[in-house]
């Protein structure tokens, strides 16, 4: 019996659940896992911006894929818009960190959070459709738009 094919997507977020990384999926991943399953090329993540946490995140993804992380500082983590971008090609993986995300931060979502059971059983966290919708409501990206509507749609149901 051969054992199943991990993604590099799920790889990078079972290491960060198993380093206690305190963050939650957003974005496409997040979308596929309330149920509107896309294509998405990245991983986006939102962080908790203490210091401790980005000091644990970045030791973790030292040892991931190339290891480009190792090159990033606590500095690098402002609490400004916008995403640090990793790209991992060792591992095929583009990891998008956001810590602040339309003038918010991950303990805003904390009442939204929900958890998908990983195939070892590591709860990886990911963002609720109604902090996706607030998220992604008014962007000038299609597939935001898109999103939105089937978010919406599927609450109504």
């Amino acid at each position: 019996m051969t054992a199943p094919i991990e993604s590099s997507f799920e790889k990078l977020l079972v290491l960060l659940v198993k380093n206690s990384i305190k963050f939650t999926t957003v974005d496409g991943i997040a979308v596929c896992l309330n149920g509107y399953v896309r294509l998405t090329e990245d991983v986006d993540i939102l962080i908790a911006k203490d210091k401790s946490n980005i000091e644990k995140l970045i030791e973790a993804l030292s040892g991931f894929g190339e290891g480009f992380a190792s090159e990033l500082e606590v500095g690098d983590f402002t609490d400004e818009e916008g995403a640090i971008r990793i790209i991992e090609s060792v591992e095929n993986c583009q990891i998008n960190i956001f810590v602040r995300m339309r003038g918010l931060h991950l303990e805003d979502f904390r009442e939204d959070i929900q958890y998908f059971e990983a195939g070892d059983t590591t709860e990886i966290p990911y963002l609720g459709s109604k902090s996706l919708i607030q998220l992604k409501s008014g962007t000038v990206r299609e597939k935001d738009r898109v999103d939105v509507s089937v978010l919406e749609s599927m609450g109504e149901q």
